[in-house]
């Protein structure tokens, strides 16, 4: 169930930012660089729906290939940290485990600290059409998760996901503004009760300098699980460019929904060669 928002206020943002445009953010850099490199570390805190708070840490290695100027490659490993086993780490997100309580189906001790890989994604995008004066860049893609997590510790699903998306981007003078959508087919997970989903993600922002740029950003997902809901995000978000090869970025974030996390935060450095 939502908070005191309400499922009204829920429609009414998904639908503002399926009208809002879609756009990367800016490269500061002289020329496009075919590599990048970043290294995160995130913190989150909430019981998503369980009644019993999870605490977790997440650093992620992000690998991106620029392959041409149409077509990436972004790769994401993460390291996971979380103090007990109440919750499911996949796909970008957390989700009730379902086990009640007690032990897990793997015989993990689910009120446990658990840490190791989690899974692994591949996501593959290709730039149909350039920005333009008069149009938005247009970029669509293809999802893949790797079950690399241990699922008996909550640190993955066990299962292959694939998807899809698209999103379009815009500059407008100063102002930018960033929408995606993705629709994920997970695969079956009895124990979890895995369910296929949508995310909606939508960014805007103001370039106040050469080199800093902060935005808001709103992300909302429908349930990944039998045992969850649908889940809704915001966030404040800031780059700030070291040099013309080095970012920084970081965010403050807050869950608007039940079976969301109550608090986050992250940053992490790009190096870009």
């Amino acid at each position: 169930m939502l908070k005191a928002t309400g499922r009204k206020r829920l429609s009414a943002m998904a639908a503002l930012v399926l009208a809002t445009l879609f756009a990367a953010a800016p490269t500061f850099a002289a020329e496009t660089r075919q590599y990048a490199v970043g290294l995160g570390m995130d913190f989150a805190s909430g019981d998503y729906g369980t009644g019993i708070t999870t605490h977790s840490m997440r650093i992620p290695l992000t690998v991106d290939y620029l392959a041409s100027d149409r077509l990436d490659f972004e790769l994401i490993i993460p390291y996971l940290y979380q103090n007990n086993s109440n919750t499911t780490f996949g796909g970008g997100m957390r989700f009730p485990t379902g086990h009640g309580g007690g032990m897990m189906a793997g015989g993990t001790n689910a009120s446990s600290s658990q840490s190791g890989l989690g899974d692994t994604t591949l996501t593959v995008g290709y730039l149909l059409q350039h920005e333009s004066a008069d149009l938005p860049a247009v970029r669509p893609l293809l999802y893949l998760k790797f079950p690399t997590g241990d699922e008996d510790k909550g640190l993955g699903t066990g299962e292959f996901d694939l998807g899809a998306g698209i999103g379009a981007s815009k500059w407008f003078g100063p102002w930018y503004t960033f929408a995606e959508g993705r629709y994920i087919f997970q695969g079956s997970n009895s124990t979890l009760g895995l369910k296929d989903y949508a995310t909606v993600e939508g960014e805007a922002g103001y370039r106040m300098s050469r080199r800093f740029l902060p935005s808001f950003d709103l992300w909302c997902s429908t349930a990944p699980s039998d045992s969850a809901s649908t889940q809704v995000e915001a966030r404040l978000k800031g780059k700030y460019w070291l040099a013309d090869d080095i970012r920084l970025d970081g965010y403050l974030g807050r869950g608007l929904s039940s079976d969301s996390a109550d608090f986050e935060a992250g940053v992490a450095v790009f190096y870009s060669f």
